[in-house]
């Protein structure tokens, strides 16, 4: 990676969501090409990060300051969503590391000259924020020193930078989470990403074995940043202007969405190309089974997204109307999330039954959407059953499980 030093600032023509998803959809059929080659590599292709580099998917979380588009949270859903209708490895390496520009605008200003304003084709920042910090931190002079081992840090290949939830011992002896922000070229990457699904997003495990030195300038507290305590003013806005948390949580499903919707496409597509062995119907188009597949499968879909498009809308509301968020919104947003991935994954499976042997074949976009649904519904973030316990807590006026909201009451 080159010195931040011999950066110079990026610069982006302002395009709106409509034109954005155009592009993706017209870039879709080089983009689905690169998928079964993305899958055996593990990671993305230097092509299809050109190709979304170019289009100015990596720019939408990015202030229009440093030549960036900070699309609101509504427009950004579309966005992964597009790209999550090609591939869901595709789709989850655009939301995971393109959020991450959001979380470094609570930054300093110094920070966000080192990661906006550098030439770079790709996303910007990866990383891996547990609350359980698998990453040691320890205050020296003007910094800090960090080293640990993180998992699941999904496009790490592809980033210029890291940002690596850290927990430092405070003199009392009570921990204090902390997110610096390390170059990537000073993380190792262990190639341990050998899964059963979302196989090209890279997500794997990043370590720095030898204590690295992390100026003042590029470490925030997670105490400040759940409670939105800004290192400075927030870039104009009311992408910046949003809780970080529910912000992230909500775009998360918005890859599961896209995936389902891609599926749904590929299957409508085949409808009245292909019969359905073991019956008389010489096209599928035809049989009723097929239309109660089609009507339960969109039905699922149409649901998801506008249970997720309404969350993004009244985070943006919140945003510009100055409503703080609060256990109940949140728990009720990753109920949400949870809630529209689960029935994604429900969609893809009905339409995967329903499209034939054909597509059990590795090449055959509708086994890869089936492989990344399911594999989305078992993430922790998306935990059916845990999402809704706890919604069904804050509803009772119970406290929330710990996580996050721990944090924020501790400051």
């Amino acid at each position: 990676m080159a010195s931040v030093s011999t950066l110079s600032p990026v610069t982006t023509r302002y395009r709106s969501v409509d034109e954005m998803v155009a592009l993706i959809m017209a870039a879709a059929p080089a983009l689905q090409a690169n998928a079964l080659g993305e899958e055996k590599a593990g990671r993305l292709s230097a092509d299809t990060i050109s190709t979304l580099d170019e289009i100015g998917v990596f720019r939408v979380s990015v202030p229009r300051e440093y030549g960036g588009l900070a699309y609101t949270t509504e427009e950004q859903r579309r966005v992964y969503a597009a790209v999550g209708a090609i591939a869901g490895s595709t789709g989850w390496v655009s939301w995971v590391t393109t959020t991450h520009g959001r979380w470094i605008t609570m930054f300093p200003k110094q920070a966000q000259d080192d990661v906006f304003g550098m030439n770079w084709v790709g996303p910007l920042i990866s990383g891996v924020l547990s609350p359980h910090g698998p990453g040691q931190a320890r205050r020296v002079d003007g910094g800090y020193m960090i080293k640990g081992r993180w998992p699941f840090a999904s496009g790490c290949r592809h980033t210029a930078w890291s940002v690596l939830g850290s927990m430092m011992q405070g003199p009392d002896g009570e921990s204090d989470m902390l997110l610096p922000l390390v170059p990537t070229s000073a993380v190792e990457v262990i190639d341990d990403w050998a899964v059963s699904g979302m196989k090209g997003t890279g997500s794997n495990t990043v370590q720095i074995t030898e204590e690295v030195f992390v100026p003042e300038h590029r470490v925030i507290r997670m105490k400040d940043a759940v409670n939105g305590v800004w290192a400075e003013t927030p870039p104009e806005g009311a992408l910046f202007r949003n809780n970080f948390l529910d912000y992230t949580s909500v775009l998360s499903g918005s890859t599961p969405l896209g995936m389902a919707q891609g599926a749904l496409a590929y299957f409508r597509e085949r409808l009245d190309k292909r019969g359905i062995m073991g019956t008389d119907y010489k096209l599928q188009a035809a049989a009723p089974v097929a239309h109660f597949q089609l009507a339960d499968a969109i039905a699922k879909i149409d649901a998801a997204e506008r249970v997720l498009s309404e969350d993004c809308r009244e985070l943006d509301r919140r945003a510009l109307t100055g409503i703080p968020s609060d256990d109940l919104f949140q728990a009720k947003l990753k109920f949400d999330v949870a809630l529209s991935v689960r029935g994604c994954s429900e969609a893809v499976d009905i339409l995967h039954r329903a499209s034939g042997a054909s597509t059990i074949h590795e090449g055959n976009p509708m086994q890869r959407y089936a492989r990344d649904c399911r594999v989305a519904t078992v993430h922790a973030h998306f935990n059916y059953e845990t999402c809704a316990e706890n919604y069904g807590r804050a509803v009772a006026g119970q406290p929330l499980f710990g996580h996050y909201s721990a944090l924020a009451k501790q400051a």
